[in-house]
């Protein structure tokens, strides 16, 4: 035995070395148990995260901390570069060490030209040395991070010894400030009022182990419904996760997993604080990281009468040895209810909520007066798992919070749907397909109607609205004004502009751009005036969609729009109409210009109507079986109904329904199926093949599975058709359902993308286009001077890619290729972009 570790997400490791045998085969075991249970997580079982075997010099450098502390008033920085240097060996060794820093322009810092940062120093035998190596940065080389300007800098280590490099090591860090000034939080002396969500980061499909597409859409997908600030995740991130989120601009608490009722909660039980200082020891560089929490519900002191003594001595242990440079904090959920709560002691009061928000946290306010407070958990009730009847009215709740100096944020309970086993009441108990649905997002990403809600409640401006002067008609050419209304000081979220942009697009009626550009927008504070932006534009002679304004951030997330439709949808194709349990299951193709759906229907005409719907799929129940129906699919926006699709006659009967099909997502040599259940449903059977028209060659898959199945032994690369049916109890089935395709994508490249349109401007320009899935980064390529130049975007679900330097008074054209964990998809075709001028 080697060793064990009782801190299943944090990174461990154990010397081998006197454990090898030279010569020989050796063979490492590893072994996770995952019997142990704690919270309302799902427990996805064995190695979820990575496994190494490193091979070291005897002499080496173990970590490198790097602590940033900016001088605002004179706008310069220091910088103290903290190394851990290792020897192994079985006499004292002298070696020369130095650091280097580069920012994303070049060197910074040298050792060779800054004597600071190089030192000779001897290691004693078979131990570990601290050095420290501090450098101070001009005005000119001190760039601030910011949620909104992520600015990285990459420090590199090396140990030489007799002029023989003997090790390196790097790692990134940015330098910010982040303070509580009285009921203020403040980023590099900015107030800032900040949203967020809570994160589950699993999903049915690669369960927990996260590769990098999962969680760069996931955060890509926050980002652009507007997180700025969040208590993230109850469990420690991944190092590549929180390099991914420094880079996007997500201010974090970085958690233990300490929870409820428990034993651990005592301050002379050093596993809590040995999980603190691995967490602080692992995550030290990353900005992204504003401060550590030593743990979440645990208050109750009936339930843990050693609260108040663990928490106070945590976070004193914390500061006085681990990290002084950020806040250090605890989560409650019984601050508004006891006045004596260890929520004293943290540096500013994170609070968890689901009932009446203002009345709690005003209670809060009232208990613990002079810390400003964050809702690090707000929430009410779960929503569902399909996607239309996800409603959450976001602007209620956040209008119960709002305007209150001492709230300055909170972070919705969750972002996404997740796997659980937690059961608590009615409202709030898991679904029988083990789905927790609390998110905006369903576990296949899916965006509910609470996404657009909370995406727009959650906008650093309170809107954009059109004004145009002359009648919106074909080939009119018409001057328009877009306004701009910045939030107030107190409202949520609120925070100054800077580096943001307005795209506007004017598309035809499938998305395609047809006009557009690009415009820089003045600085914006909260309580500012609306900004007016002029825009000249003309309207389609034909084929016209519509006219869209779309705010940029300055990390490209598009983070706000709004759309002027220029004409009724165009009608929708329907698929199929399936009859059973009196009544039709109507299957449609949606169409781009299109916000809402609904069915009409009728036995002699279309007087009847279903409810909207964001979905594909309409179920109408309680028809006379037997009787012929007419049905029809109309698209709504805001300029009212548009074309109806052409009409569909069926004969409701006592058939069972199939179970909807809500999701497919293609995996390694397989694919999964996510779909809906009755709680009797006894079987499902899918029917999977490579030639669609002939399904009576299709393989067959039984499964009792609820909510989500796995087809496997698969050939990758090929398209595969399916369809489904239940079975209740034995012998009774239901229909098949409608045909889907989807095609396994193990070691497969990416598709390229489709670029919509390029918007210039000056030396500057905007490609947008369709992101693909799976992608973990994009590759814009140009010409210039006849040589071809390219801009790597590192980013998964992102919509538009902003391309800086070029030449004002040269036309370009541009492609895009896409880029996943197997390689660089083809491109796409070139898209020409002339310099159009501000407009």
């Amino acid at each position: 035995l080697l060793g064990e570790s009782h801190s299943g997400y944090f990174p461990f490791e154990f010397d081998i070395t006197k454990e090898m045998k030279s010569g020989q085969k050796n063979t490492i075991v590893v072994c996770a148990d995952n019997t142990f249970r704690r919270g309302a997580i799902w427990g996805w079982g064995g190695i979820r995260r990575p496994v190494s075997l490193l091979v070291n010099n005897p002499i080496r450098i173990e970590k490198i901390h790097v602590l940033a502390t900016p001088d605002l008033a004179k706008k310069t920085a220091k910088v103290d570069s903290k190394l851990w240097l290792r020897n192994d060996s079985d006499q004292p060794q002298t070696v020369k060490s130095s650091v280097t820093i580069q920012s994303k322009s070049g060197l910074v810092k040298s050792g060779a030209k800054d004597k600071n940062l190089m030192l000779s120093v001897t290691i004693p035998a078979n131990s570990t040395k601290e050095v420290l190596l501090t450098t101070n940065f001009s005005k000119s080389q001190t760039h601030l991070w910011h949620f909104d300007d992520p600015y990285l800098y990459t420090i590199e280590a090396t140990i030489h010894q007799g002029g023989t490099l003997q090790h390196k090591a790097a790692d990134r860090f940015g330098i910010r400030k982040i303070e509580v000034d009285g009921l203020q939080v403040k980023l590099n002396g900015e107030v800032v009022r900040l949203m967020g969500y809570n994160w589950v980061p699993d999903d049915r499909t690669t369960g927990n182990t996260l590769p990098t597409w999962r969680y760069k859409e996931d955060i890509d997908l926050m980002k652009r419904a507007g997180a700025n600030m969040a208590r993230l995740s109850h469990l420690p991130l991944p190092k590549e996760v929180l390099d991914y989120i420094d880079e996007k601009g997500i201010l974090v608490f970085s958690e233990i997993p300490l929870w409820g009722k428990d034993a651990l909660v005592d301050p002379d039980n050093p596993l809590p604080k040995q999980w603190l200082k691995t967490l602080v020891r692992e995550q030290f560089n990353h900005p992204s990281v504003i401060g550590w929490c030593v743990g979440n519900e645990i208050g109750y002191l009936h339930l843990n009468p050693k609260v108040m003594e663990y928490v106070e001595s945590a976070i004193r242990y914390v500061k006085s040895e681990l990290d002084q440079s950020r806040l250090v904090v605890y989560v409650s959920h019984s601050a508004n209810k006891q006045q004596r709560d260890p929520v004293q002691f943290s540096d500013m009061i994170l609070f968890n909520n689901y009932a009446e928000l203002g009345q709690h946290v005003d209670k809060v306010h009232q208990f613990h007066p002079g810390k400003p407070i964050f809702y690090a958990e707000y929430g009410h009730n779960l929503t569902s798992e399909n996607l239309n009847l996800g409603v959450v009215d976001a602007k209620k709740m956040l209008n119960d919070i709002r305007n209150r100096e001492y709230v300055m944020g909170a972070s919705l309970w969750t972002f996404n749907d997740y796997r659980s086993l937690w059961q608590a009441h009615a409202a709030w108990n898991t679904a029988p397909t083990g789905n927790r649905a609390w998110g905006m997002v369903d576990v296949f990403r899916q965006p509910k109607r609470a996404y657009e809600n909370f995406r727009r409640e959650y906008s650093p401006i309170k809107g954009l609205t059109f004004s145009s002067s002359g009648e919106v008609k074909p080939g009119a050419s018409l001057n328009s004004t877009v306004t701009i209304h910045p939030r107030t000081p107190l409202d949520l979220p609120a925070f100054t502009l800077q580096g943001y942009q307005l795209v506007w697009e004017v598309q035809d009626n499938q998305g395609k751009a047809l006009q557009g550009n690009l415009m820089d927008l003045p600085r914006i504070k909260p309580g500012d005036k609306p900004v007016s932006v002029p825009l000249s534009w003309t309207v389609p002679a034909q084929h016209a969609g519509s006219l869209k304004v779309t705010l940029l951030s300055p990390t490209g997330y598009d983070v706000h729009d709004t759309i002027m439709y220029l004409q009724k949808p165009a009608a929708p194709k329907i698929q199929t109409v399936i009859t059973g349990e009196s009544g039709v299951r109507v299957v449609f193709e949606p169409q781009p210009t299109t916000k809402y759906y609904v069915v009409k229907y009728g036995q002699n005409d279309f007087s009847l109507r279903s409810d909207t719907t964001i979905n594909a799929y309409v179920d109408i129940k309680k028809l006379d079986n037997g009787k012929k129906f007419q049905f029809q699919v109309v698209g709504l926006n805001a300029l009212g109904e548009g074309a109806t699709s052409e009409t569909v006659t069926a004969v409701p009967d006592t058939d069972l329904l199939p179970p909807v099909i809500l999701a497919t997502e293609a995996g390694d040599s397989s694919f999964f199926i996510g779909y809906g259940y009755e709680n009797f449903d006894y079987l499902y059977e899918i029917g999977y093949g490579t030639e669609k028209d002939k399904p009576e060659t299709w393989k067959s898959l039984k499964v009792t599975n609820k909510g989500v199945c796995r087809i496997p032994n698969l050939e990758n690369g090929k398209t595969y058709y399916f369809r489904m049916r239940r079975t209740v109890q034995q012998y009774v089935e239901s229909e098949w359902s409608e045909i889907h395709a989807v095609t396994p994508d193990g070691n497969q490249l990416p598709e390229a993308p489709k670029i919509k349109g390029i918007y210039r401007n000056g030396s500057q320009a905007v490609v947008a286009f369709e992101p693909v899935k799976k992608a973990v980064g994009y590759v814009v390529t140009y010409q210039e001077a006849g040589s071809e130049k390219t801009v790597p975007v590192n980013g998964s679900l992102t919509r538009y890619l902003t391309v800086k330097g070029l030449k004002p008074e040269q036309n370009y054209s541009f492609r895009v290729a896409a880029v996943n964990a197997n390689g660089t998809s083809k491109p796409s075709g070139d898209v020409a972009a002339a310099n159009t001028g501000q407009k």
